[in-house]
């Protein structure tokens, strides 16, 4: 643990739940130190930089972001997610490293009416995808919360949120700044008795970010929190608990269990960059019922070397390409 968050690899990261347990304490940060800028912009300019006179550029400054207040329901459903999230233990997954190969797989014909993924909510951090691509927005989309529902449809509410790139800047930020990155998100609810890869994502109710999810393909992110939630529905599933029930920074922020995951049955070295791949599958060794969870095993994606491409295709073999991203 580090003053800046956790520290994975020995980089501090903030998952998203964190950022939001902070940002009900932010805004006054932020407004103090706005009043502060004022101040010593004044003084720099050789202006006014009296009590009163700092008060009133203060207040207009303050007045005008609070103008920009943003969409309140939109906030509302994000902490309600994260109190429903805290209320099941608040417990985080770091996929990170394995949600590439989660990317990669295919989940035809599967439902998730008996999937039981640790809890009923549950957020699982993926980071940058395989899809990168810095001229999209929806590729800030770094990890999400699963939640069990049963209303508008009995399922899985699948809430997609982002990530806030000059997150260490915070305290210096204007609150509707920050209010903007909280309101960036997207939310649907997945039927239980859905096969997921036929589901006509154009027709789903969609929660948060309407120009956000114009601009993601539903079906691939639908995909890959599936995966994660199949992941996690093995026998075995491979999630090594690294921190467990310590607060992070400050009382700020509310205690949980993180675990990192895949840490030792995937290569981490792959370079996917213009990387083609034999698709990933599930094998369902118990379809589960009432009261006993589904057991799933999973077939990881491999990667198809250049020399042996052409014959695989031959045979009949399905490939993924993934060109290079744009940083």
């Amino acid at each position: 643990m580090s003053s800046k968050g956790y520290e994975i690899g020995g980089l501090p990261v903030w998952y998203h739940p964190l950022r939001v347990d902070m940002w009900a304490a932010l805004g006054d940060v932020q407004r103090a130190n706005l009043r502060e800028r004022v101040r010593i912009e004044q003084s720099a300019a050789g202006a006014d930089a009296s009590e009163s006179a700092v008060d009133k550029i203060y207040r207009q400054a303050e007045y005008a972001d609070r103008r920009k207040r943003g969409d309140y329901s939109l906030q509302s459903f994000l902490r309600q997610i994260r109190r429903h999230h805290i209320s099941n233990g608040g417990l985080i997954f770091d996929m990170a490293s394995l949600g590439p190969h989660l990317e990669a797989t295919w989940a035809d014909g599967i439902t998730l009416k008996n999937v039981f993924p640790w809890r009923t909510a549950i957020y699982v951090h993926v980071g940058a995808t395989l899809e990168y691509d810095r001229e999209n927005p929806a590729s800030l989309i770094e990890g999400f919360y699963i939640n069990h529902s049963d209303s508008p449809v009995r399922g899985w509410l699948l809430t997609f949120v982002t990530n806030h790139p000059d997150w260490e800047r915070r305290a210096h930020h204007m609150p509707s700044h920050t209010r903007k990155s909280f309101e960036r998100y997207i939310a649907f609810a997945i039927p239980e008795n859905a096969d997921i890869a036929q589901i006509d994502y154009a027709k789903l109710k969609i929660r948060g970010d309407k120009d956000l999810a114009k601009q993601a393909s539903l079906w691939h992110l639908a995909r890959l929190a599936t995966n994660a939630m199949l992941y996690l529905s093995r026998a075995r599933p491979d999630v090594q608990g690294t921190m467990s029930m310590f607060r992070t920074e400050t009382s700020d922020t509310n205690r949980t269990e993180i675990y990192e995951c895949g840490c030792d049955e995937v290569d981490w070295d792959i370079d996917w960059s213009n990387a083609t791949l034999m698709p990933g599958r599930w094998i369902v060794d118990d379809p589960g019922g009432d009261r006993t969870p589904m057991v799933t095993r999973w077939v990881p994606p491999r990667l198809v070397l250049p020399q042996e491409r052409e014959k695989f295709l031959q045979d009949g073999g399905k490939v993924l390409e993934f060109k290079a991203r744009k940083r």
